[in-house]
């Protein structure tokens, strides 16, 4: 695996003859399409865009064959932690690895996370041992408080075929949620689109629109486990199936239900739920999602393939603490929301 996620990178390009005579500011957002233009300035201005080892203006004009570098991050010191993260790989041959992700890990590197991510604990398992013209990339992806199932392609030509899969919504996803109040009926489909959330005051936040803004959404829900009602509390365990895949469409398809996802914050009831055990207290502090399931046509072999990942252990141990009906009671987080508002910003994942 050639690149180490966490640090410094650069990109470089070749002037085709459809590029020349192209201002040079004006080339690099051709071929950066998601680099906004400001960006590309400060970069110029900084001599962190080079044109045959030497820094350019903006209005300089690029000839055929120009060898423009640009150098997209500043270096940052420090340890990689990401050598540190334990890795659950339930399963791996020599075209895909499936990892059954910890709640609160972050997946590939964002500007809050550089060094403490799935990517990074990826690099540095395997760094020695995949070949270094070949690549690892994360063919799906989950938030950083959802657990389980996260598929990593080991070269190429895997990548591309499992990113033109996903793109065509042909992998089976199987999640697990625990949720907030009785769930009727025993199975069901939520039909509602999702857009952007009206009035919101948080940019992430997403709901049921039945304007021009909702896209079609569907989900499959089946209720696994009906839990003891406490202090006129009860609790659901359902299985979901998302059939599209908007962005954190399982959280507000359930909202929408009347059952929000337990101790999720942005879209039901926020803070803890602390169990009074034997040996003292034990505290689900994240909303309680689990990719369960992925069932996918495999690159190599053509067949398909079903993986599980095991419930993480927050919520196994909150499962089972409902079914043995423990004392509960609700406790607010200690981090603040704005903190966990920015950080699911600057990772826009889906589910």
């Amino acid at each position: 695996m050639p690149v180490d996620p966490a640090k410094p990178f650069d990109l470089s390009f070749r002037v085709h003859p459809n590029w020349v005579e192209m201002r040079l500011d004006q080339f690099v957002k051709a071929m950066v399409p998601t680099m906004s233009r400001a960006k590309i300035q400060r970069y110029i201005k900084d001599g962190r865009v080079e044109v045959n080892g030497n820094p350019r203006p903006a209005n300089w004009r690029v000839h055929l064959d120009d060898a423009v570098l640009l150098r997209c991050h500043v270096p940052e010191e420090g340890e990689d932690a990401g050598r540190h993260i334990p890795l659950d790989i339930v399963y791996e041959d020599d075209d895909v690895i499936a990892v059954n992700k910890q709640p609160g890990l972050v997946v590939h590197p964002v500007a809050l996370h550089r060094h403490d991510t799935l990517l990074n604990a990826l690099y540095w398992r395997y760094k020695d041992i995949i070949p270094a013209d070949q690549e690892i990339s994360m063919a799906n992806r989950l938030d950083r408080n959802t657990s389980g199932i996260v598929l990593v392609s080991k070269h190429t030509g895997s990548k591309r075929i499992l990113q033109d899969d996903f793109e065509a919504r042909v992998p089976r996803k199987t999640y697990v949620a625990l949720c907030e109040g009785i769930v009727e009926p025993d199975n069901g489909e939520i039909d509602a689109p999702i857009g952007p959330g009206l009035g919101r005051s948080d940019r992430c936040k997403m709901g049921v629109r039945y304007d021009e803004e909702g896209k079609p959404s569907l989900t499959h829900f089946e209720v696994l486990e009906r839990f003891p009602p406490q202090n006129d509390e009860g609790f659901t365990l359902v299985k979901l199936q998302p059939h599209t895949g908007r962005q954190h469409q399982l959280r507000v398809h359930m909202s929408h239900l009347g059952n929000p996802l337990v101790c999720d914050d942005r879209y039901g009831r926020p803070g803890a739920i602390v169990f009074a055990t034997s040996g003292g207290e034990f505290a689900l502090e994240r909303y309680a999602l689990h990719a369960l399931e992925l069932t996918f046509v495999h690159p190599g072999t053509k067949q398909l393939l079903t993986l599980t990942a095991p419930l993480a252990e927050d919520l196994r141990l909150a499962v089972e603490a409902l079914r043995n009906n423990l004392p509960r009671s609700r406790r607010q987080l200690d981090i603040p929301p704005e903190h966990i508002r920015r950080e699911e910003k600057l990772e826009g994942f889906y589910l």
